[in-house]
């Protein structure tokens, strides 16, 4: 008689159940849903926190002119030395990460923003809050500055595209809540008082990224781990680094690249168009003919939300559309919207930014993930590079914003960034030529 160990039923069980220190594919599979689910609320938490960090004097500019009795073209100085601090630091972040991994990296600017959100706002002078903001926008670099590079060394090509999409979204909604939040804060508790309740709050929010971004490189999932045997790990997963070129000889080849040279403008030139219309629009909203409220001009960062929607409707144009036509359309729709609020009604004005602030976000969205995907080396380096040109595009055309407002009001300013987006435009549909 056959025991119960030579059972049919006991062999179709063993048969069933994997040998030991056989790989699952269900199991890996989960493992890799799970990383991918921790990664993207990590980035969800880093671009809102960093957004709603690097804006939030935007909606208190009026009130920073007068309680400081600096000139309007001048308070801006706050938006644009955190966001050149940011532009200047991005490349020594993306250095330090190929050295200490991404994570690590991120983990480190995540602490140092946290503790100067708090810190900067009591500050006593107007000058030691503009180099405070140029340390806080330095601290913010390692955030922006490697989360697109995350992205595209942690998930296959089909999700890298997605999960760029939702990064850029979030920084949306943290731009949309930094601004909503400070301003009514600031006309209970001053603006120095709002800027600290921002502070606190994105604390918060750098404490769970902390916590979510994985502990090695790029997590389970990957494409590159993908390629490799079970057991084995590259530099790119122990450091994030890559593999092949210097650092150096990564900058020096995406600079020599036209294709590259023009999608790091247009980042510039679309961002530069929008900070320069929220520089300036409360100016405009809280004199005549309007009159409004600091809390009610503070609704208009509201239009943030068409950002959010047009970040993610972007993957989906550029799914079935060439990637330098979506970004074209990014930078017609900030030139569009930057003439229509040159109308009179406030609905109007109103509708013009809507256009713009979805203008941008189209055109970020595919262009940032273009560098990433067109990187095929130095992956870090091109993605701090655009990160540079950003935030150097939304510090100057910011600063010139001001400039524009002090010698023709708020018509120089929308004919500033309508310039902007028509730039943009043509370096689309002639910088990426041929489409890659």
């Amino acid at each position: 008689m056959a025991s119960v160990v030579d059972s049919p039923a006991a062999r179709a069980s063993a048969a069933r159940t994997p040998a030991p220190g056989a790989s699952a594919p269900g199991v890996r599979a989960r493992t890799a849903a799970s990383a991918e689910r921790r990664l993207a609320a990590a980035l969800w938490c880093a671009g809102v926190a960093t957004f709603a960090l690097l804006y939030a004097p935007q909606g208190l500019l009026t009130e920073v002119a007068a309680g400081t009795g600096v000139a309007p073209s001048r308070t801006s100085l706050l938006i644009s030395a955190a966001t050149a601090g940011l532009a200047l630091s991005v490349l020594p972040w993306a250095w330090l990460s190929d050295r200490v991994g991404r994570p690590a990296a991120m983990r480190a600017a995540a602490v140092a923003a946290a503790v100067l959100s708090v810190a900067v706002p009591l500050l006593p002078t107007f000058e030691l809050l503009v180099a405070g903001r140029l340390l806080q926008g330095a601290a913010l670099g390692g955030i922006p500055a490697l989360a697109m590079t995350l992205v595209h060394e942690s998930a296959t090509p089909l999700r890298a595209g997605a999960l760029a999409g939702s990064y850029v979204a979030a920084t949306s909604v943290g731009g949309l809540s930094g601004r909503l939040l400070a301003a009514p804060a600031g006309e209970w508790l001053g603006w120095r008082g709002g800027l600290v309740v921002v502070g606190v709050a994105l604390t918060v929010l750098m404490a769970v990224l902390v916590v979510l971004l994985p502990r090695g490189g790029a997590p389970a999932g990957g494409r590159a781990a993908a390629a490799r045997p079970a057991g084995v790990q590259s530099r790119d997963a122990r450091t994030g680094g890559d593999t092949r070129p210097s650092s150096r000889g990564a900058v020096r080849t995406h600079l020599r690249d036209p294709r590259m040279l023009a999608l790091f403008a247009v980042g510039g030139l679309l961002v530069g168009g929008m900070v320069a219309i929220f520089n300036y629009l409360p100016f405009r909203l809280e004199a005549q003919p309007y009159g409004l409220a600091p809390t009610a001009v503070s609704l208009i960062f509201l239009t943030y939300l068409a950002g959010t929607a047009g970040s993610r409707a972007a993957a989906w144009l550029a799914g079935r559309w060439s990637h330098r036509a979506v970004i074209a359309l990014g930078g017609a729709l900030l030139a569009v919207g930057a003439l229509v609020t040159l109308a009179g009604p406030l609905v109007v004005v109103v509708a013009g930014v809507v256009v713009l602030v979805t203008g941008l976000f189209v055109g970020h969205a595919v262009a940032s993930s273009r560098v990433g995907a067109r990187a095929v080396t130095g992956r870090a380096q091109a993605t701090a590079l655009y990160t540079v040109t950003y935030y150097l595009g939304s510090s100057v055309f910011g600063w010139l914003a001001g400039i524009a407002w002090d010698g023709g009001g708020w018509p120089l300013v929308a004919g500033l960034v309508a310039a902007l987006g028509a730039v943009a435009l043509v370096l689309a549909l002639y910088g990426e030529r041929p489409a890659g």
